[in-house]
């Protein structure tokens, strides 16, 4: 879902631009310009909208070259804007070149007919975390030059300016410049290390986690575990019916799965609250119950959901991770379980 993360960011200039959620936009604050044009302010369109949606400057770092937009309305539709989930931000943590990296943007070379219409370009690239070291910069090298010189001396590549640096994924950083004498073979950007720890908390809490390698195939992966996971969780057995057949006993968990509720257990006043909205506020949860509570069907929706990429705006966060579900009583009954420390032995007296 990293392509539909790309917008283009109409400023003074245009330039790209990377959803962070569908009303947040992290691109170049030299795209915006100074703030001193005829007041319309920035806009962003989204490949898959019709028109544009007028945003607002709600920070921006010169020194970087970086800003972050905010719009009043959703940039992308539901059917978007739920699977794409929480946003990975990575950092690098090798010295070694990290290969099949891609940066995607809205490039003047990619402009068809005399209406100058924006389309998407892609480039595949090799971050190199030893290049740009001093100036902490990220320096990524193009597998193929991007395009020719132009005769007018501006460059093929403007409009690139605020495109996201994604390994699969994660996001890496955001182009801010296309340096010269290196024949369009070499982009730099501002690494997400540096923009985490200037953009304001308050604003959109960034963590980022650490990157040693990148291969093409993990997102494959993924998907078909996705689908595994789906395929085994999405349904919920019913047990104590025995006039119930095989295909009666088995229920689809979209259809027959109800949100739970939980109140306190001290039983002080206050509405009980559901458990989505509870498990938006607790990212750790033990969860309790009598038998039949419905514990295990939870369980089984939250990762069937989650690893499609289909759960609500309360557990958006939860969408595009990879679930694990580990039957804690199978565990126990191979001897795979935490085990009672052992009693010690009172000693013989002397």
């Amino acid at each position: 879902m990293t392509l539909a993360r790309v917008v283009a960011v109409l400023g003074a200039s245009q330039g790209t631009g990377v959803l962070l959620t569908p009303r947040l936009v992290l691109t170049c604050a030299h795209v915006l310009g100074d703030g001193s044009g005829d007041g319309s302010g920035p806009s962003v369109a989204h490949p898959q909208r019709t028109g544009s949606v007028a945003a607002a400057v709600q920070w921006r770092d010169d020194g970087l070259d970086i800003a972050a937009l905010i719009t009043g309305e959703d940039i992308i539709g539901p059917e978007l804007a739920a699977p794409l989930g929480m946003i990975r931000v990575g950092t690098l943590a090798t010295e070694s070149p990290l290969p099949h990296c891609a940066i995607t943007g809205f490039p003047a070379v990619q402009r068809y007919g005399d209406d100058g219409a924006l389309e998407l370009d892609q480039y595949r690239a090799t971050v190199l975390p030893a290049a740009g070291t001093l100036r902490s910069a990220l320096v990524c090298e193009l597998d193929h030059p991007a395009a020719e010189d132009r005769h007018d001396g501006t460059t093929p590549l403007a409009g690139l300016s605020g495109a996201p640096v994604f390994a699969g994924s994660v996001l890496l950083g955001v182009v801010t410049q296309v340096p010269r004498g290196r024949g369009h073979l070499r982009v730099e950007g501002v690494p997400m290390d540096r923009i985490v720890s200037s953009l304001p908390v308050k604003l959109f809490p960034l963590k980022h986690e650490s990157l040693t390698g990148h291969h093409p195939r993990d997102r494959r992966f993924e998907e078909e575990y996705a689908r595994a996971v789906r395929a085994r969780y999405r349904k919920t057995r019913i047990f104590g019916i025995d006039e119930l057949g095989a295909g009666e006993s088995t229920w689809d968990l979209d259809t027959a799965y109800l949100s739970l509720e939980a109140g306190r257990r001290d039983r002080s006043p206050g509405r009980p609250r559901r458990i989505e909205e509870l498990l938006t506020e607790r990212p750790r949860t033990l969860l309790r119950g009598e038998a039949g509570a419905g514990k295990t069907t939870l369980v089984w929706w939250l990762a069937a959901h989650a690893a499609c990429g289909t759960l609500g705006p309360e557990l958006a966060g939860l969408n595009g991770l990879v679930p694990f579900v580990v039957p804690l009583r199978t565990l126990h009954a191979r001897g795979l379980g935490p085990r009672a420390p052992p009693r010690s032995t009172p000693s013989p007296r002397s």
